[in-house]
Formats: structure tokens, C-alpha cells, sequence
């Protein structure tokens, strides 16, 4: 193991928790943080598919990996997953799960449908980051990464709550990563778009498309990407220089960003003192400049 394996292992083991891990970007996850040196808590709703990935990953890479059948729309789930922190020695999260199941216009979606997504994306995402952060808060290490989407920079017609729910995993996880400075304690949310998976490969099939026709990114590469800007956050955007300064997608531009309006609550509720600076900023009324 090379001293880059060793400190990332050190930093974010013994055991990563992969939720959505049964095939795409979730099994690479899985797969990369094995070879990284990680155990592997593998959790989606399809047993088999998860035992068989345990398997391989076990026999490749000699790390211990436990499958966890779990569906994230039941009741029991956010007690289920919180419930590891007690059986293992968790270091790292990498939640993936969260894809849109409406696939219709918000006037003709079905209003249980809708409330199962937002319970997902939204309820229990909201828990399993509060609570797997105080976790990492008191090891004093420990590293969260939720995998996200394009969708969060803007709406779209036929994924109106699927793409409200990825704004607000967004700003969720920025803010916490303001909140977790000094701690040791690494939060970023990954922007991805088209990702060559299983599913999307089903559905430009049905389209009669050409699965070279469209630019899908190889979901081991998106992997290692995660996993080398884990401690880059808040905001990391796949195929985005890091030289950029767009104010929409640059992890520069937003850490920045972040950062001052973090200030400028803390001047608010907290107990920071106004600078000139800070005072010009709140003059001008616009916080995403």
C-alpha cells in the first residue's frame, strides 16, 4: 500500500458505508474504496446483486465487506443505517441513492410517489448527515460525500421534485460543510451528469440510441474523482477545471462564496464582529455575487 493509500485509509476508514451501491457509480465506489484499503458496507434493495459485489470485492481485494438488503422508502431505514455506527468503526458515507421514480410532469405525478422521494432525498438524507457527522465530529476524522446531480443548478419540466431535492441536498451539504471547519471533518457534494449505468443504458436502448452516441462518464473514473476530492469541498462539479471561475460551477467560486455568507450569518446569529468588507457585502443585497 502506497503512504497516498495509507493516509487516505487512516483518514477515512476502517469501514466506508456505500448507500446504492448495487451497480454504476455505487459499485465503483464500493470497488475503488476496497482497493483504497477500505472495509465495505454495501447497502441497496437488491440482495443478490450486493452479495455477489461483496464477493468480488472480498476475493480482490482481501477487505471485509458486509451486504445490507435495505429499502431507504421504509420506516426502519434511517434507524438501520444510524444503528451500524454502534456494530462498526465508520469513517466514511458515500451516499448515492436518490435517483428520480417520478418521471412525470408535477401536475400528473402520483402525491404518494412524490412524498416517498422527497422522504428519501430529503428526510433521511437530512438525518444520515446530521447524524453520521456528529459521529465523525467526535473521532475527530471521517469524511461524507453525497453524490449528486446536475439537476441541482437549475430546473427542468418532467423532474421538478427530483431536482428540488438535489438543490437542497446541495445546499445542505454546503452548509454543513461550513459548519464543520476545524473539525476534521470532510463534507462535499459531487455534481455528475450523464453517467453510463445500467439504467440509462435500458433507457437509451428503449430510445433506439446509440450508447456511443452520447457522452456517458465511465463510472470507475467518476469514482476516483470522489474519492480524491473528498476533502475538497463543498462543491465539486465532474469535468470542471479547477483554474475555473464560473460562479455556478467552480468549487473555487462556491467555497468562496460559502464561506462569506457564512460570515455574514455569523454577524447575525453569531458573534462575529463587521468589518468593512463584511458590511459592503450585506449592502448589496445579493449573496450569490
Amino acid at each position: 500500500m502506497s503512504d497516498r493509500e495509507s493516509l487516505f485509509k487512516e483518514r477515512y476508514g476502517k469501514w466506508a458505508l456505500i448507500v446504492g451501491a448495487s451497480d454504476g457509480i455505487g459499485a465503483a465506489l464500493a470497488e475503488v474504496a476496497a482497493q483504497r484499503g477500505l472495509n465495505c458496507i454495501l447497502v441497496a434493495r437488491r440482495a443478490q446483486k450486493l452479495d455477489a459485489l461483496a464477493r468480488q470485492l472480498q476475493n480482490d481485494h482481501q477487505v471485509d465487506v458486509k451486504a445490507l438488503a435495505l429499502d431507504l422508502t421504509s420506516p426502519n431505514a434511517r434507524n438501520t443505517l444510524v444503528g451500524l455506527i454502534g456494530e462498526f468503526d465508520i469513517g466514511s458515507v458515500f451516499l448515492n441513492a436518490g435517483g428520480d421514480t417520478l418521471g412525470a410532469r408535477l401536475v400528473d405525478a402520483d402525491p404518494d410517489a412524490i412524498d416517498a422521494l422527497i422522504s428519501r432525498n430529503v428526510l433521511l438524507l437530512t438525518h444520515l448527515v446530521r447524524l453520521f457527522s456528529k459521529h465523525f465530529i467526535d473521532r475527530d476524522r471521517g469524511g461524507l460525500a453525497v453524490i449528486g446531480s446536475d439537476s441541482a443548478l437549475n430546473g427542468a419540466g418532467r423532474i421538478s421534485v427530483y431536482s428540488a431535492t438535489k438543490a437542497y441536498a446541495l445546499n445542505l451539504v454546503e452548509s454543513l460543510w461550513a459548519e464543520l471547519q476545524h473539525t476534521g471533518v470532510d463534507a462535499t457534494y459531487f455534481v455528475i451528469g450523464t453517467t453510463d449505468t445500467p439504467k440509462l443504458r435500458n433507457l437509451l436502448t428503449a430510445r433506439s440510441v446509440a450508447l456511443d452516441a452520447v457522452n456517458l462518464a465511465e463510472p470507475h473514473m467518476l469514482a476516483h474523482w470522489v474519492m480524491d476530492n473528498l476533502s475538497n469541498g463543498p462543491t465539486q462539479v465532474f469535468d470542471v477545471s479547477p483554474d475555473s471561475m464560473d460562479p455556478l460551477t467552480s468549487p473555487q467560486a462556491r467555497r468562496t462564496r460559502v464561506a462569506r455568507n457564512t460570515d455574514i450569518i455569523d454577524f447575525f446569529f453569531g458573534d462575529l464582529s463587521p468589518d468593512p468588507t463584511l458590511l459592503a457585502s450585506l449592502k448589496s443585497g445579493r449573496s450569490w455575487k
